[in-house]
Parts: structure tokens; C-alpha cells; sequence
């Protein structure tokens, strides 16, 4: 990577924290409780509750154990194919930390449990781990961000045809569109939840590639 694109990629840092810094004030504050509760009401009144069971697979898809796989994969290829460690791709631990530390520190409830739609049976282990009465930011999209995030910077980076390329791209945004509906749909955060995972995994993504 070119000093350049470094440079790109730690001022995206920046300003991506500095709005995420701006989004937890507000949700400390309480603003977007009008927003959170209209909008979780207006999707599951508007999709068919037969979206139930896939829109659960979600949950699934987001979890710690899935997405470790993939980064491991990811590092393991630029290893094998580059031989050249990729250690800015552990930033994604950090992301687990910011979480804690959100739910912990700030006043957000869950979701009542009225709104919840989860249809699968099983669970992964991760989600018996840690356990707070606060729901921001949400992790599984803190995840699927940083994933995603990661995933279309190696996708630009190959070399190839721009249909493969566009295919791709296409599959990685309705993963995390995808994972963003499904958080609100299933009753298991709000929007700020969401929106606040979103930037984290997208900031600490932008951070780990200024590695590279």
C-alpha cells in the first residue's frame, strides 16, 4: 500500500470515530428512542413472519466463532498466496472491547422481549458468554462490518474480470444488509444498535488495513 492510501485510510480512521463518538452521545441521551421503537415496529409489521427462520440464520452468520473462521481464512490466504503477515487483521479484537465497554457504560435497554422472532432452536456458544441488560452497539454488526469492510478491499484488490468482481461485491452487501435488517427485524437491537456496530466494524476495518 502506497503512503497515500495509508494516509486515506487513517483520516477514514478518524472521522469514522469521531461520528461513532458523536452517535453514542446522542444514544446516551436518549434521542433516537422515537426512531429505535417506530422503526423496529414498522419492519416486522411490514415483512411476512415466514422470514422468520432465515432471517435467523443471521444471527448465525454474525456470530464470533463464524466470522473468526473467515478472518482466519482471510489471514491464512494472504500468508500462504503473499507470504506476508497480516497482523493488522487482530485489530478485530478491539471490537469486542468496544462493545463491552458500550453496554456497560451506556443506558440503552434491550428490546423487549415482545419483539423478539428468533426461530431457531440453537444458539452458539459465544452468546452465553457475556451478558448485559444494555444493547449498544450491536456486535453482530460490529462484525459483519469489519468482515465486509475487509472482504471488499481484497475483492478490489484482485485481479480479474469486473462482472466476478461485481458478483462478489453483491454477495458481501447483502450479507451485511442482511445483518443489519435481520438485528432489528428479530427484536435483538435497535436501529442505533445497529448503526453504531456498523461504523465500529468499518472503523477498526479502516484502521487494520492501514496496516497493509
Amino acid at each position: 500500500m502506497s503512503s497515500v492510501e495509508r494516509k486515506r485510510f487513517i483520516l477514514l480512521t478518524f472521522l469514522l470515530g469521531i461520528l461513532f463518538l458523536i452517535i453514542s452521545y446522542l444514544v446516551s441521551k436518549d434521542i433516537f428512542r422515537n426512531l429505535d421503537y417506530s422503526s423496529m415496529r414498522w419492519l416486522q409489521d411490514s415483512v411476512s413472519r415466514r422470514l422468520d427462520m432465515p432471517m435467523s440464520f443471521f444471527t448465525l452468520f454474525g456470530s464470533t466463532e463464524v466470522v473468526l473462521i473467515i478472518i482466519f481464512i482471510i489471514f491464512l490466504t494472504i500468508f500462504l498466496s503473499k507470504k506476508q503477515f497480516f497482523l493488522g487483521i487482530f485489530l478485530f479484537f478491539t471490537i469486542y472491547c468496544i462493545e463491552l465497554a458500550g453496554k456497560i457504560l451506556i443506558f440503552h435497554p434491550d428490546p423487549p422481549s415482545m419483539f423478539n422472532r428468533y426461530a431457531l432452536d440453537f444458539h452458539m456458544p459465544s452468546s452465553f458468554i457475556v451478558h448485559t441488560n444494555f444493547s449498544y452497539p450491536s456486535g453482530h454488526m460490529a462484525r459483519a462490518s469489519f468482515l465486509t469492510f475487509m472482504l471488499f478491499f481484497f475483492i478490489m484488490k484482485l485481479k480479474g474480470n469486473l462482472v466476478k468482481k461485481a458478483i462478489l461485491a453483491a454477495i458481501i452487501f447483502i450479507y451485511v444488509a442482511g445483518m443489519f435488517i435481520s438485528r432489528i427485524y428479530l427484536g435483538e437491537h435497535w436501529f442505533s444498535d445497529v448503526v453504531g456496530g456498523l461504523i465500529i466494524g468499518m472503523t477498526i476495518a479502516s484502521l487494520a488495513l492501514s496496516f497493509w
